[in-house]
């Protein structure tokens, strides 16, 4: 029984007459092996590859790890699922913290992941990508309208919104190469980049 076609099946475990698998197209399944007959019974679709599944103490749970860093708890039953926790899968290359709000930071990594951190709640309030693949540089909380501002390998300069992570514009070719660093306030975004340019927008 073909159970995973993207990346082939990365882990598994066996819990009572089940056997539950974790796939590399982001896929866990619950299979019924009861009587020798092996029956797909629940799936569920996480965000990436799914990379580890383990058995809870009170075994009404699948604690669940993904490629892109994250930990869910799922349900053994149905395989519903909540997310429990999450974290960059790549090297972080630049955080800032919000000037008006020191429970809130924002960063930014190698593959293009920006996240918003809540210290007060120890969670990640949003994750945001780019419209194009590309490795993230640098990152700020703008001081007036909270804007997050990004810099990219690309040259680009990216604005997200602060409260959900949804991009607001672009700019292409700020610089030639990375950039480097971004600092944005009412009056300017002032940006620095591996050409050795300083640039006031």
């Amino acid at each position: 029984m073909p159970i995973s076609s993207i990346n082939g099946l990365l882990c598994g475990l066996v819990h009572d007459d089940f056997i539950y698998v974790g796939g590399g197209d982001g896929k866990i399944k619950k299979l019924s092996i009861g009587n020798g007959q092996w029956t797909l019974t629940h799936e569920a679709q996480l965000d990436s590859k799914v990379t580890s599944i383990n058995l809870s103490i009170d075994k009404k749970e699948l604690v669940v790890g993904t490629h892109h860093g994250k930990i869910y708890r799922v349900l053994i039953g149905d395989l519903s699922f909540l997310l429990h926790s999450d974290a960059h899968s790549n090297v972080i290359n630049d955080l800032a913290f919000n000037s008006n709000n020191s429970d809130k930071f924002v960063c930014i990594d190698e593959n293009g992941a920006v996240k918003m951190w809540d210290l007060s709640e120890y969670k990640c309030l949003f994750t945001a990508h780019p419209s194009k693949a590309c490795g993230g540089t640098s990152c700020t909380i703008s001081k007036d309208d909270n804007q997050v501002i990004t810099g990219w390998r690309d040259g680009f300069i990216r604005s997200f919104d602060s409260s959900n992570g949804q991009p607001i514009w672009e700019m292409s070719g700020a610089h030639r190469g990375a950039v480097t660093t971004v600092y944005a306030d009412s009056n300017y975004i002032l940006s620095g980049g591996e050409d050795g340019a300083v640039r006031v927008w």
